[in-house]
């Protein structure tokens, strides 16, 4: 289910949706339903499409989180938890293979990497596991690591966290590090579409955390990419819709709480 979902929000996907509208319309004749159906299927690609819908739905799960500065963490021990989103993995001709972080996880560690200097952490913890059992990438929680290191996060104050399938995961994985490894504050780092599903899970694992939203790993910088449909847009959509659905799922589940 999952796969179908995110290969509905895709170019592909749109493709393959408006043709079977296509196909319908002439296979029926031309029915009234099968007509309304084949509009009511482009509308809904043409506004998803759009960055300009798709990253107003962002902005309202987005509402209240902004970017982190030093005067918004009291003092005491801090723990930077960064939360993965994938891996890639690219091999050349001689099936030599380099695993890096996908766009979303960069721009997170890139976050925690910042937050960590900013607030001197005592440690900063990378969690990400495969995203199903059949994922043959290394997992997120350790390419991100190896990343932050390159980035000069000392390797000591670094834990990795590769066994989660999800955010739930992550949250009840991450107490039990933290109950080995005690904090005054824990700072959760994740992306601005995610953030409110992510805190909100943390909290019903009794773990308090203060928000840092990454910056948006992608950006529209002409006004056509603002208004028609772009591939980009497709992402954000998807991005937005999984979070809606994730929040609806995880409150009927008892994974979150306001």
């Amino acid at each position: 289910m999952a796969g179908l979902f995110w290969y509905l929000f895709s170019a592909g996907g749109a493709v393959a949706t408006l043709l079977l509208c296509a196909i319908w319309v002439v296979v029926s004749r031309g029915s009234v339903a099968s007509r309304r159906m084949l509009a009511c299927a482009a509308l809904f690609f043409t506004l998803a499409g759009s960055h300009l819908v798709s990253s107003s739905v962002t902005d309202l799960l987005a509402a209240g989180y902004t970017q982190l500065q030093r005067d918004d963490v009291p003092r005491g021990t801090v723990t930077v938890v960064v939360l993965g989103s994938g891996s890639v993995q690219v091999r050349n001709w001689a099936e030599e293979t380099v695993t890096v972080p996908d766009y979303i996880s960069a721009s997170r560690l890139l976050e925690g990497a910042r937050v960590f200097r900013l607030l001197g952490a005592s440690r900063i913890i990378s969690s990400g596991g495969a995203a199903t059992p059949a994922d043959r990438f290394r997992p997120s929680g350790q390419v991100m690591a190896d990343m932050l290191a390159s980035l000069g996060i000392p390797r000591e104050q670094t834990l990795v966290e590769t066994q989660s399938r999800n955010t739930h995961d992550e949250a009840v994985i991450v107490r039990a590090m933290l109950a080995e490894h005690p904090t005054d504050h824990v700072v959760l780092v994740t992306s601005r579409v995610h953030m409110r599903r992510s805190a909100g899970t943390f909290r019903a694992e009794g773990i308090a955390v203060i928000p840092s939203v990454a910056r948006d790993p992608t950006s529209v910088e002409t006004l056509w990419e603002m208004l028609v449909p772009t591939d980009k847009g497709l992402r954000e959509a998807a991005l937005a819709a999984h979070e809606v659905l994730g929040l609806a799922a995880y409150g009927v589940r008892g994974w979150y709480r306001f």
